[in-house]
């Protein structure tokens, strides 16, 4: 069996990724509501044409969805 990748996913609604900030980025504050995380869940790999996601990122959120 051939294991396979996912491609980093280019938009999340609600949110520009071309203007996640550095903690967003890190997995410190919530990508959707900016909250600090103490409790998290991932949203995906994420990445954006310009920004600090140029690289593909893993986001954080809330794991009480927070919208």
């Amino acid at each position: 069996m051939t294991a396979t990748t996912q491609e980093p996913r280019t938009a999340l609604p609600g949110v520009d990724l071309e203007r996640v900030t550095f903690e967003q980025a890190k997995g410190w504050r919530c990508a959707l509501c900016d909250a600090i995380l103490t409790a998290d869940r991932s949203l995906g790999t994420f990445t954006a044409s310009s920004g600090l996601l140029t690289d593909p990122t893993e986001l954080w959120a809330c794991a009480r969805p927070c919208r």
